[in-house]
């Protein structure tokens, strides 16, 4: 037991030395000036922050507060909520987000997406406590995911399922809202339902509720057009025609705020008039959320369900919300980056500390938003100093206006949800995908029915398997090129197999099919050419033995001609592996047929893998040695 006890102390002691030095290390670099200013972004621009600066971001501040206050309340209706809980939403995030952002125009709050993700738990249970809950766990989730580095992970859900995922969302969004929209009351889940029972409840539409939201919606739609509105020729505008500019711009940027303010003055009118033609938001409860710990428990159903019950019933949404929110994170950083670096890894710990401590306000769910990020570049915000502002009117509005929010008509509330998410679906983007990679179209696709069918969160898990699959497929049938080569200078004829691909245990069986084709040609030799295989793995160490043995019955060799030293080093315990590393020595190989002993390939890979760790390290070339002058890596 001696030397046994020897080795596993020696293992021991390296293992805490390493640990150690770890620690050390990342210890060290977290005093630093630079892991201040990477995790503490406002330490770069607030000591050159200007009176210049400040009114831009009030202006801008002011201008993302107009749209952000309406579609708050609009979204908490989305994920089934009280119009109060967007608003409980909407302004921590902006505070967090001065202190933690990177990116000086992404605004953070109740979105689109985030609501209808969240919708499931709220209706299923009839408890916004599980909203809650989920924006605090969701919080936790991410934070967890950025000190741990695992950003790559979002990486694994392509374009074309992400086109798909947003696409089918607006369309149930949108779908939902066709009842508010014609004054109608039912519940409904999911898109094919939503139809469904509207068809069923079609005879009770109420006439002056849809002319009301038809009314909104064209309103809004050609609202929307002033933004692109542009006075006089670029570089020689009059004052009055850039005046014009900005102010078709600033009613662009407000159509919701002033069509929502409009249509709560009309009810108003009506109701002081004894009548109420329109369906309205009703009560919204005053003032500001009391501060306090997220709901570990609740009580619904005539019973007391644990902090387990709830985190049974939110199950696959704990994991699957943040990967959506962090998706729309880093999109919209590297969107309005400019082509500057974004640092994905603050970017999902700012988003998870904002659902955290939003969580203590009765927050729902909140991500970025494109709309709202997009009105906030184009306002001039110069820091995110312009988030105080919006924060600061948001809380204004709870603290003064939600008597008057309970004239806003439902379906002013569902126009302006309808208007916001049908420009999600990402119609433009089949063209190209079509143009470029057909395929592509697949995952998109089944994504989208998916979603449409079973629902958001199945439907984006069956999408990123999919996708995985097709990844695995053409992973697993690289290319391999096969092709009759006549030795040089009279040496004997042999077959040579180039694959494209590593020898990973996807492509081994494909690749052992094709040497075993090649092999059945007349000629004795097959040479795998593996210039380009970078990678290996055991299962293709035992494939490669196989097929060796294979070969051996049908009195054939193989060599391996241009074997990388870390893929010689998973492939050497293979028996009788002929290798050579030149044209030269191939020829020269081909001619004798004699393989290397295992000492004397251990030697050789011991040899040229050091040349290539020092290549690495002085980043030249490796000296070729005299008997491998040709060796290529």
């Amino acid at each position: 037991h001696g030397p046994l006890q020897s080795q596993e102390t020696s293992l021991s002691s390296k293992v805490t030395a390493t640990v150690t030095s770890c620690i050390q290390t990342e210890v060290s670099e977290m005093c630093t000036k630079e892991f201040v200013q990477r995790r503490f972004p406002f330490t770069k621009w607030l000591p050159q922050y200007n009176f210049s600066s400040f009114g831009q971001d009030m202006l801008a501040g002011l201008t993302v507060a107009l749209t952000l206050i309406p579609q708050s309340m609009a979204y908490a209706e989305v994920a089934g909520l009280q119009p109060q809980y967007g608003l409980y939403s909407s302004f921590m995030s902006c505070f967090v987000y001065i202190l933690l952002g990177s990116c000086k125009d992404m605004t953070i709050g109740p979105t689109a997406i985030m609501g209808i993700l969240t919708n499931p738990f709220v209706v299923q249970n009839d408890n916004p406590d599980f909203a809650v809950l989920l924006c605090f766990l969701m919080g936790c989730v991410i934070v967890l995911m950025g000190l741990l580095r695992l950003g790559f992970l979002v990486e694994f859900v392509s374009v074309p399922v992400v086109a798909g995922f947003t696409s089918a969302s607006a369309l149930i969004i949108a779908s939902s809202q066709v009842k508010g929209l014609f004054g109608l009351s039912y519940s409904s889940e999911g898109f094919v339902e939503s139809w469904t029972k509207l068809f069923g409840h079609i005879g009770s539409t109420r006439l002056w509720d849809t002319a009301l939201g038809v009314c909104c919606i064209i309103t809004l739609l050609c609202l929307r057009r002033l933004k692109d509105v542009k006075l006089g020729e670029p570089g020689k505008e009059t004052n009055r025609q850039k005046a014009l500019t900005k102010l078709c711009f600033f009613i662009a940027t407000g159509r919701n705020a002033m069509v929502v303010v409009i249509c709560a003055i009309i009810s108003y009118a009506f109701k002081s008039h004894g009548q109420t033609p329109f369906i309205l938001t009703g009560q919204i409860e005053a003032g500001l959320p009391h501060p306090g710990l997220p709901p570990f428990s609740t009580f619904y159903g005539n019973q007391t369900h644990s902090f387990i019950d709830m985190v049974s019933h939110l199950g696959a949404g704990i994991a699957i919300v943040p990967i959506i929110a962090i998706l729309a994170n880093v999109a919209i950083a590297k969107a309005f980056s400019n082509g500057a670096m974004v640092d994905a890894t603050q970017e999902m710990i700012t988003l998870g500390f904002c659902n955290i401590v939003g969580s203590f306000l009765l927050s729902m769910p909140i991500s970025g938003s494109f709309t709202r990020s997009a009105v906030n570049n184009s306002s001039g915000v110069r820091t995110p100093f312009g988030g105080l502002y919006t924060g600061i009117m948001v809380i204004l509005s709870l603290s003064l206006l939600t008597p008057y929010f309970y004239f806003i008509p439902k379906a002013t509330l569902s126009s302006v949800i309808i208007c916001a998410v049908i420009f999600m679906v990402e119609i433009s983007m089949v063209k190209p995908m079509w143009k470029s990679n057909k395929r592509d179209l697949v995952p998109g696709f089944l994504t989208l029915i998916a979603c449409l069918a079973i629902g958001v969160e199945l439907g984006i898990v069956i999408g990123v398997a999919v996708d995985i699959a097709f990844l695995l497929y053409f992973n697993a049938r690289p290319g391999v090129q096969v092709e009759r080569v006549q030795c040089p200078s009279g040496g004997p004829e042999y077959v040579l197999v180039t694959p494209n691909g590593g020898l990973l245990f996807p492509a081994v069986d494909f690749l052992r099919e094709a040497v075993s084709k090649a092999g059945a040609e007349e000629m004795d030799v097959v040479v795998l050419n593996c210039r380009h295989v970078t990678r290996a793995d055991f299962t293709a160490s035992q494939g490669i033995q196989s097929l060796l043995q294979d070969l051996r019955r049908q009195d054939k060799r193989v060599v391996f001609h241009n074997l990388r030293p870390s893929v010689a080093k998973i492939l050497s315990p293979t028996e009788e592996l002929c290798t050579s590393n030149s044209d030269l020595e191939l020829e020269q190989l081909l001619k004798g047929m004699k393989c290397q002993t295992e000492k004397e390939r251990s030697k050789q890979y011991t040899k040229l893998e050091m040349a290539e760790l020092t290549a690495e390290k002085d980043n030249v070339q490796p000296e070729q040695s005299p008997e491998h002058s040709a060796t290529k890596f």
